[in-house]
């Protein structure tokens, strides 16, 4: 997955050679690559070790280095590598692109997989959506075993291979369900049948069944022939949304991305313009900003809500941007809009609230007195890398490697209770099986549960 931080992505291509098969790399290229990857990232990364002690790090690389050993699979490969990337506690990498041999197979029906989507709740694992043949296993149902691995072996196994920043845990489990049955492959076994050990949704029965593994695309097909409905939102609504109730409104951000607000001729200070004029004149008292699952996108989107949010007018430095290179950009606290907000305002936020959302949660709560409903953010709260990309291929097995060189470090208002951590909110929320069937926001009816009751 990308996450772009800003509108403009210089790509700094090393040499690029015509792919070779891993399997037919000497020990010697697979460690020249290795070394490229970690020299990399120690030039380009402004962020190593300033929130990580850099010798175990350099230790646990030297350690992956050691595995390489010739001949190695694809797969095999990915691991030390994604390893590599992972200790390092910054969420923004890239390791690959979709023709690197480790995404490319999931396309051309080389790689075959666990046919279910999944919802990783409170350390449980439960099937979302069934895309095999087989119809038994249906939504709610709770996952025991997974051919006799549980889930928490199955996280144990997976998790030291997602990059996230710091120590921020629900993020990762973001990761590990969004993107569960590729993790699965790529790091617990590649299976050709999953034997399943599950209970039924409102059901104490334990229940085995056996699925065949199948390739994405047809997973696909199975999708079309269920009448599986796409969970997305399209055109404009990808990237906002909003509604108002009497004196309560809820905004929703879904997405800064680049692409999506020049297609849609979206700018973030007209757009707060029209939402923020609209507010004041429909005489709006509460506002709830939703930030869950938004993976952030351009900054502007954070920086300019502070003219409509701000409690009173501020001067100063917020936030400044380094590069590896030492060169520094101040952002200073802008001047409140006339249409600025005089009302209370509540932020919902989950793990998947990431990079430009994470910052604009965390900007609301700090100069905007907003309360915070959900779960942790899925950004550092003193700074992260981020920003521009520097990217380059391996020589030899030319996969594709982007490195984020702008170091995002905020100018705290009080130091964080807990360091490496996201933004904590307010109003924990757990999520359930159960709320989720029934389709209840139980973030969203925190909020208006806190309006209604002070």
């Amino acid at each position: 997955m990308i996450h772009c931080y800003s509108l403009i992505v210089f790509i700094l291509t090393c040499q690029f050679l015509s792919a070779q098969s891993i399997e037919k790399l000497s020990s010697e290229q697979l460690k020249q690559d290795f070394q490229f990857l970690i020299q990399s990232i120690q030039q380009h990364n402004p962020t190593l070790g300033q929130y990580n002690s850099l010798g175990p790090i350099k230790q646990s690389w030297d350690s992956l280095a050691s595995q390489i050993k010739a001949p190695l699979s694809a797969l095999q490969y990915h691991q030390i590598l994604a390893r590599a990337v992972a200790l390092i506690n910054e969420g923004h990498l890239i390791l690959g692109d979709k023709e690197a041999p480790f995404f490319s197979g999931f396309f051309n029906e080389e790689f075959k997989i666990l046919p279910l989507e999944v919802r990783w709740i409170n350390q449980r694992l439960f099937v979302w959506r069934n895309y095999s043949p087989d119809s038994s296993l249906s939504k709610g149902a709770e996952i025991l075993t997974i051919n006799d691995k549980s889930p928490s072996d199955i996280q144990s196994l997976v998790f030291p291979y997602i990059s996230a920043d710091g120590h921020i845990q629900t993020y990762k489990d973001h990761i590990f369900a969004k993107e569960f049955a590729a993790n699965y492959f790529w790091f617990v076994e590649q299976a050709s049948n999953f034997r399943i050990k599950y209970r039924t949704a409102y059901s104490e029965k334990v229940q085995k069944q056996t699925l065949a593994a199948i390739s994405r695309p047809q997973m696909s097909k199975w999708s079309i022939k269920k009448g599986f409905q796409k969970e997305t939102a399209l055109g404009i609504n990808q990237i906002y949304s909003w509604y108002q109730n009497e004196a309560i409104a809820v905004l929703r951000l879904r997405d800064f991305d680049a692409a999506n607000c020049s297609k849609y001729q979206i700018e973030a200070n007209g757009l707060y313009e029209k939402i923020f004029k609209r507010l004041r004149e429909n005489k709006v008292q509460h506002l709830i900003i939703d930030l869950r699952d938004n993976k952030g996108g351009l900054k502007e989107f954070a920086d300019e809500l502070m003219a409509y949010t701000l409690l009173k007018n501020k001067k100063g430095c917020y936030r400044t941007l380094s590069n590896a290179d030492g060169q520094v950009l101040h952002s200073f606290f802008p001047k409140r809009n006339r249409w600025y907000f005089k009302g209370s305002i509540y932020v919902l936020v989950n793990g998947a609230t990431f990079s430009t959302a994470a910052l604009m949660a965390q900007y609301l709560k700090a100069y905007s007195n907003a309360i915070i409903i959900g779960e942790e953010t899925g950004s550092r709260y003193e700074g992260f890398a981020a920003g521009t990309y520097h990217y380059c291929r391996l020589p030899h097995s030319t996969i594709l490697v982007g490195i984020p060189n702008k170091w995002v470090q905020n100018q705290l208002v009080s130091s964080p209770k807990q360091k490496n951590r996201g933004l904590i909110p307010d109003y924990p929320i757990q999520l359930s099986i159960e709320a989720l069937l029934r389709k209840k926001d139980l973030a969203l009816e925190k909020a208006y549960d806190l309006i209604s009751n002070p």
